[in-house]
């Protein structure tokens, strides 16, 4: 499944950390002379920066639209760049991480703890959210008014058997009314979960090795009047897919 949503493209990612930026960059022209140089401005902190001159309203997406590791390390780059990250919409997506779990929790609650929101996007392993330090993660201002949510497979272990598949954490749905993309990977969709929900700005929708029933499966569809977008991949409980929708919508399985 692809990353932010069923038919958008991968997303790059890295891991979080700071790091050295900004530093100028030598050249020797073709002066007149063999000791003559021809030194380029730097991008940051000079006369030369035209970006830094950009509103912080600007600045802020384009940093929201950044990896979580590249947002972070935007904080170092001048003084006008500090406190930019924290007023950014926070893109938050757990692969350039650490696969330790342990590792993975305090990043991730370290995160969480240091924006003080609103979210732009959150990724994490459906697995992994399990327990109160989850729903605490899901429930934290920094993913207020979130409007991308994967809650996706975990790549690199055994695929969980269907049976075995468990409802995602409830939290995770405090966010219908905001979100426009969310993909839903490995868990069971119960038919409590599913009913009563209602997606009014849902424009992408994927559900990857997912169970649900064919009732429930429609009355999810049924809750995305906004719909443009539908992926289902390796999925089970449902026999066939109705689809009623006034406009045109993108399907794949």
């Amino acid at each position: 499944m692809e990353v932010g949503g069923p038919c958008s493209k991968k997303r790059k990612s890295a891991g979080l950390g700071s790091h050295e930026a900004g530093a100028t960059s030598e050249g020797r022209g073709p002066g007149p002379t063999a000791g003559d140089q021809d030194q380029e401005p730097p991008l940051l902190g000079a006369e030369g920066d035209r970006i830094s001159d950009l509103p912080d309203a600007v600045l802020g997406e384009i940093i929201s639209l950044l990896s979580t590791k590249e947002g972070a390390r935007t904080q170092v780059l001048a003084s006008r760049w500090r406190g930019l990250w924290h007023s950014a919409p926070l893109n938050l997506d757990y692969r350039p991480f650490l696969f330790d779990k342990e590792a993975l929790d305090v990043i991730i609650s370290r995160v969480l703890a240091a924006h003080p929101g609103p979210g732009r996007r959150f990724c994490a392993p459906v697995y992994h959210l399990d327990g109160e330090r989850a729903d605490a993660w899901l429930r934290s201002p920094a993913l207020n008014n979130l409007h991308e949510l994967e809650l996706c497979s975990y790549e690199r272990r055994l695929p969980c058997p269907p049976a075995m598949r468990r409802p995602p954490p409830a939290a995770a749905f405090r966010f219908s009314d905001t979100l426009c993309v969310a993909t839903i990977g490995e868990c069971h969709l119960t038919d409590s979960t599913v009913q009563g929900l209602h997606l009014p700005k849902l424009q992408k929708l994927g559900l990857e090795k997912v169970k649900i029933s064919e009732a429930s499966l429609h009355t999810m569809i049924a809750a995305c009047p906004a719909l443009e977008c539908l992926l289902i991949k390796d999925s089970t409980g449902f026999l066939c897919v109705r689809i009623n929708s006034t406009t045109p919508l993108a399907f794949e399985a």
